[in-house]
Formats: C-alpha cells, structure tokens, sequence
C-alpha cells in the first residue's frame, strides 16, 4: 500500500535512513526492501509517497536523481541482483539514525555501478547477516569502516567487488562462514589481518584474488572447509603456516598460485581430500616432509591432480611419496606430473622406495617418466 503526499508532509533533509544516487535513462525504478516496512519516499523529482510495499516502482525522467527514505522503523533495502533497478544506483549514504535491522542480506546485491558507499561505524552493529550484502558492487573502489561485531555470515559479502585495492580491518570476531566473501575481488592489493578465530567454512573466500602478494597469518583454527580459498592468487609469492589442523577439505586450495616457490609445513591431521590442491603451482619446488603422515580418512581421489603441473624437485617427491607412505592409506589416486616436476630418472632411492610401497597398496600414480622399478 502506498500514499501520495502532499510537500507539507515532506521530511527535513539531512534525516534520511538512506540516501540513493540514481541516474535512469527513462524509465521504470523500483525501490525494493524486505521484511515489514513502513516509509516514506522522496523520489528527488518532486514526488513523495508514503509505502508499505517492498517492490514500489516509479517513472523518472532521463537524468541523475536524488531518493531519499525516511522510516521510524526497520527498513531494509534488499537490491537482490535484480539487474534493471540494481544498476541504476551510483551512490548510497546511509544516515546515522537508520535502522536497518539484523540481517543486510543482498541489500546492495548487483550495484554494479555504485561508486561509493557512505556508512556511519555504528548504525551496523546489531547485524548479524551479510550475506551477498554488496555482492556485484563491482564499481566500488573503497570501503569504510563499519560495524561488524555481530556478524556470523559473510559469505559473498564483498564478492566481485573488483575494484576495491584494500580493504578495512573489520571485526569479523563472530564470523562462522566467509565463504566466498572475498571472491574475485582481483584489485586487492594487500588484506588486513583480521580475526576469523570462529570461522569453519573458507571455501573460496579468496578467490581470484589475484592481485595479492602476501597473506597475514590468519586464525583458521576452527576452520574446516578449505576448499578453493586461495586458488588464482597467483601474484603470492610465500604462505604462511596457518593452523589447519581442523580442516577436512583442501580441494584446489592453492590451485594455480604460479608465483609460489615453496610451501610451509601445516596441520593437515584432519584432511581428508586434497584433489587439485597444488594443481598449477608452476614455480613450486620445495613442498616439506612429514606433511600427511597423518590425515583424515583419505578420500579415493584424496590426490588426484593434488601436484600436477608443479615444479618439485626430487627431493620434494621423496619428501611426498614417503609422508603418504607412512600414512598407511590404500588405494589413493595421486597426480604428481607434470612437465617441470622431477623426472623419475632423478629421484632418490627413497622416493623410488615409497613409489613401490605405494603402488603395492594399490595407489594409481601419475608422474613424469617411467614407473620405478
């Protein structure tokens, strides 16, 4: 339901819960929310309506406008990706009253054209949700500092948000899944170091971050899910040691970091599937011992792909092929070749050793060169 009202009954300016930069190149703009609303709207054309509805639409003239909405209540815009009214928004300025309630789930999805975006710290605390809140948000070049300390879902948050370069050290303290929070957002140039203590699910959280040449020592610790988290970020030049000792997927983790020469020793005691996870790694050449003697209950293609096309010395694949066989796990799929890993014609007696070892547990291993003897 919504009411046309008269200039008299038109809100002072400088109150608005949220303030939308608009340009329309003629046409149809819907302004959407979610949940039970009650607001009025300046549409920046000289008309003001009063609404209940969550998708009420207006007819602008070709040109930039100004919206404002006005609310004593909960309102919560919910932009979901819908492409003819997302990509009309070029700003948003969120007043320091609004309530904007608990969950900012896609609130902002799809704005692939906003450029800025203007926050009060405070007005986001109670959020719990931001779930795919500026998902798309693709224009964006800068983030402010907000209030995160209540949130527990991140996943997609900031998901091709292609143009940020940094990023704020939000609190991200209560965070459970970040999840692809982070993906695609190629410009990054550097990430803060934030407390992701209560995280378990990472799967593809920095993916595509390609732009990255360095990664802070995180607290993955609860994690379990590592599953793409890093895969194409190819301008890392090292790793850190990260406390993985949780996680039980690694699949394509690091999967094309080309710029990687070495990699740290971690905790993978509760792995149970690393399919892919080196796969692409071009300049990898030292990779450590010891690193799987123990593990989860290996999945039968736990390593299928997990090395290939790396660039591992011998002494890397002796230092594998002997952790895997102290694991004692029988019919594994393990992919280690690749044109720049080592030859077989170069590997240790130890490593041709493990090679036998495994293949009478009935591994299938691929690798460059002729199968030991």
């Amino acid at each position: 339901m919504s009411w046309i009202i008269t200039s008299d009954q038109v809100n002072p300016p400088g109150d608005a819960a949220i303030t939308y930069g608009i340009t329309n190149a003629g046409g149809v703009f819907n302004l959407r929310s979610t949940g039970t609303v009650d607001y009025e709207v300046e549409w920046g054309d000289g008309n003001v309506e009063i609404s209940t509805l969550n998708t009420l639409p207006h007819t602008y003239a070709a040109g930039n406008h100004t919206l404002a909405v006005y609310s004593d209540s909960v309102y919560r815009p919910y932009s979901v990706n819908v492409t003819a009214d997302a990509t009309q928004i070029t700003s948003v300025v969120i007043g320091s009253g609004a309530d904007l309630g608990t969950n900012l789930q896609s609130a902002w999805y799809g704005a692939s054209n906003m450029t800025s975006f203007v926050c009060p710290f405070d007005v986001t605390s109670g959020v719990t949700n931001f779930f795919a809140t500026w998902y798309n948000c693709s224009d964006l070049t800068s983030f402010p500092q907000i209030d995160t300390s209540s949130g527990t879902n991140f996943n997609s948050g900031w998901r091709d948000c292609s143009s940020l370069t940094s990023f704020p050290q939000i609190d991200t303290s209560s965070g459970i899944n970040f999840s692809h929070t982070w993906f695609n957002c190629s410009n990054l140039t550097s990430f803060p170091q934030i407390n992701t203590s209560s995280g378990t699910s990472f799967d593809s959280a920095w993916f595509n971050c390609n732009s990255l040449t360095s990664f802070p020592l995180i607290d993955t610790s609860s994690g379990t899910s590592f599953g793409s988290t890093w895969r194409n970020c190819f301008s890392l030049t090292s790793f850190r040691s990260i406390d993985t000792s949780s996680g039980t997927s690694f699949v394509g983790c690091w999967r094309n970091c080309y710029s990687l020469t070495s990699f740290p020793l971690i905790d993978t005691s509760s792995g149970t599937s690393f399919h892919t996870a080196w796969y692409g790694c071009s300049s990898l050449a030292d990779f450590p011992a010891n690193m799987f003697d123990t593990t989860g209950t290996l999945a039968t293609n736990a390593f299928a792909g997990a090395f290939a096309l790396c660039a591992l010395t011998a002494q890397s694949i002796e230092n594998i092929l002997v952790s895997l066989d102290t694991n004692g796990a029988t019919g594994i799929t393990l992919g280690i070749g690749g044109v720049n890993n080592a030859h077989t014609s170069t590997w240790s007696a130890a490593a041709n050793a493990a090679w036998l070892s495994l293949d009478a547990k009935g591994w299938d291993i691929t690798q460059n060169g002729p199968d030991p003897t």
